[in-house]
């Protein structure tokens, strides 16, 4: 069956940063930060309080500064031209990001992807607040699946995903094509149909268009 939409995971996919720990770096704020995700990965707090005590740093910080510093985040080579050739196509194209929704919005107007899920700083005369509305977590990206597949009418059967990292592993159990872009570990490979071991974004498009498990 023809693929009719594709999920896209953004950092490390779309983009070759990692959104957070970029914006971190940018601020001088990495060196805390990186505290909080070790704590997180040492399974000490959730994903909610991780995103939480992460956006504090930031707070008092313009929105001006920090979308300054997304808009220097770097595409993955091909990207651009990988959108534009599944949008020729007919194909729908949605970003489902525990990264930020003002990083999904740039892609968005830059690129004319069909729409996008993530977390969103909150912002108040111009300044973070500190805190971020967490709209995907960490490891449930899957659960947004039937909420995206009825706005686009497609079918799981329909629908692709395509990922460099274990956030992407519950979705890729639940559609039809799983790609593993450059993934990061042999457990993301592992939960994939097809391996993409390469850097440049368009190596994916004849999976897709061909739309066949291998």
């Amino acid at each position: 069956m023809a693929i009719k939409l594709v999920i896209f995971d953004v950092d490390g996919t779309i983009l070759q940063s990692y959104s957070w720990k970029y914006i971190h770096e940018k601020l001088g704020t990495w060196d805390v930060a990186r505290k909080y995700a070790d704590m997180f990965f040492a399974n000490q707090m959730s994903y909610e309080e991780w995103a939480q005590l992460d956006a504090a740093l930031w707070k008092g910080q313009t929105i001006a500064r920090i979308n300054e510093i997304i808009m220097q985040m770097p595409y993955t080579t091909g990207a651009k031209e990988t959108i534009a050739t599944l949008k020729r196509k007919g194909i729908r194209l949605y970003l489902l990001s525990a990264g930020l929704s003002q990083v999904a919005q740039r892609i968005q107007d830059e690129t004319g992807i069909d729409g996008y899920s993530s977390n969103t700083l909150a912002v108040e005369d111009g300044f973070l607040t500190g805190e971020v509305e967490v709209n995907v977590s960490f490891y449930s990206k899957d659960k947004h699946l039937p909420h995206i597949l009825r706005e686009f009418n497609v079918s799981s059967e329909q629908c692709a995903a395509v990922g460099d990292d274990v956030t992407l592993i519950p979705l890729f159990k639940k559609v039809a094509l799983a790609i593993a872009f450059d993934p990061i570990s042999e457990t993301v490979e592992k939960n994939a149909h097809i391996t993409i071991r390469d850097k440049d974004l368009r190596e994916i498009l004849p999976h897709l268009l061909g739309a066949e498990k291998e």
